[in-house]
């Protein structure tokens, strides 16, 4: 297939994982575009205890389909099934990854996406890691069109690829070249807003952002919200919480792969304490806080938690 064409690797065993995502990607496009509102919800839930639609068990299949075909990922674990998988003996890579991000709002017809991170394998099966141990990382977005966001190992930067499918195969096209995010912009997408009550600090940066003329742009969906940043190469995504309202973004397949990227893009991300990719693995159903995009607005928003006490450096 002409999708096997984008080399983002000179590793061949990595690229090869790359390629089988790639083709895993545009499975999942052709799924999604032909469901009717948003699929039907199985009978079972994940380890979230989140209802699981038969698109996210599907686009599940297809990531592990495609990838056991390469034989060098050794293991998988997804935010469906938060558990070491075997795939092949002796493969070189593991990969977690966020089958359908956004699948709550798939019924409205609003983008969704897949988060993918790459690791090196390791007798551990990746606890006591740190997101910067990542290999490479990337986020397909499907909506009015198909697009990747993926940090390109062989070039050293975070390019987008669009999907172009005239030809029935598929294949992909290079659209935006090594995107940089610029420091300070005023676009800002927060979620979980419902704790801002009375959680203090994030409400006051939500006020900033509202009073100081911030364009809100937010769906509801990680993937979408994350990957405007990219494409405006401008803005920051949040989600905080409280005991009452707390973040349940998850970290191996969530937080960790797109504050790779950001960080690759030249932005900044912040969980409340340090960078995102600094946090320690300590197990599959991690949770983490974030907030990521430019460099300039991450420090201001660091600045209130230090103001408050909370952040001490």
């Amino acid at each position: 297939m002409h999708s096997q064409h984008v080399k983002l690797s000179d590793d061949p065993e990595l690229s090869a994982v790359c390629s089988a995502l790639l083709l895993a990607f545009i499975e999942n496009s052709r799924v999604l575009r032909y469901c009717s509102g948003g699929g039907d919800y199985t009978n079972t839930q994940n380890d979230f205890g989140d209802h699981q639609l038969e698109m996210d068990v599907q686009c599940e299949l297809n990531v592990n389909t495609e990838l056991k075909k390469t034989g060098f990922v050794s293991h998988t674990a997804s935010e469906e099934t938060p558990e070491m998988k075997l795939l092949s003996e002796g493969g070189r890579f593991i990969v977690t990854f966020d089958p359908l991000d956004g699948s709550s709002i798939i019924g409205t017809n609003f983008a969704v996406g897949t988060i993918v991170a790459i690791w090196k394998s390791d007798d551990k099966l990746l606890i006591g890691k740190r997101g910067r141990d990542m290999v490479s990382a990337c986020c397909c977005l499907y909506g009015s069109r198909t697009n990747v966001v993926f940090w390109n190992e062989k070039e050293q930067k975070v390019q987008e690829y669009t999907l172009f499918d005239g030809d029935k195969q598929g294949h992909w096209e290079l659209t935006k070249d090594n995107i940089k995010i610029k420091p300070k912009g005023k676009l800002f997408s927060p979620g979980n807003t419902r704790c801002i009550v009375d959680h203090i600090p994030y409400r006051e940066v939500v006020d900033y952002w509202i009073h100081n003329g911030y364009t809100l742009r937010y769906s509801g969906g990680m993937a979408p919200d994350i990957c405007q940043i990219f494409l405006k190469e401008v803005g920051v995504f949040s989600c905080f919480g409280d005991a009452k309202n707390p973040s349940k973004l998850r970290y191996l397949y969530e937080c960790a792969p797109l504050s790779f990227l950001i960080e690759k893009a030249e932005g900044k991300s912040f969980n409340g304490k340090h960078s995102v990719l600094d946090t320690e693995i300590t197990g599959y159903q991690q949770k983490s806080e974030i907030i990521v995009g430019s460099a300039e607005e991450i420090e201001f928003f660091k600045s209130i938690w230090k103001k408050h006490g909370i952040l001490k450096e």
